[in-house]
């Protein structure tokens, strides 16, 4: 398999990482604004992402796209932002992990 072909189909398949975790988290958090998108994140969940269909698919990566661009790092505007799981962090405190680790760091010294 050609470089670029291969990159793409990793880049595809990228966006899913910690999809489980971050989708988890929003369950506890009673974040899902519809009960169908509820449903497909435990769908996801219980039977893996290779479950959903091409519909749910596109709902969820449409959810995980508008959470993401509704939170952002207030020090980095997400350049720092390695996992979905992050954009919840950002959620809860207006800083990503990395960010709120240096600004610790710079604070000690």
């Amino acid at each position: 398999m050609g470089g670029a072909k291969e990159s793409m189909i990793i880049n595809e398949e990228s966006w899913t990482y910690g999809l489980i975790d971050f989708l988890e988290k929003l369950i506890e958090r009673e974040e899902f604004e519809k009960d169908s998108h509820m449903g497909i994140a435990k769908q996801i969940i219980s039977k893996g992402v290779k479950s959903m269909s091409d519909k749910q698919e596109l709902v969820i990566k449409n959810l995980v796209n508008k959470y993401k661009k509704k939170y952002s790092c207030d020090l980095c505007l997400n350049d720092n932002v390695t996992s979905l799981l992050e954009y919840i962090d950002i959620a809860d405190e207006g800083i990503c992990p990395t960010c709120e680790s240096v600004k610790q760091k710079y604070m000690r010294e």
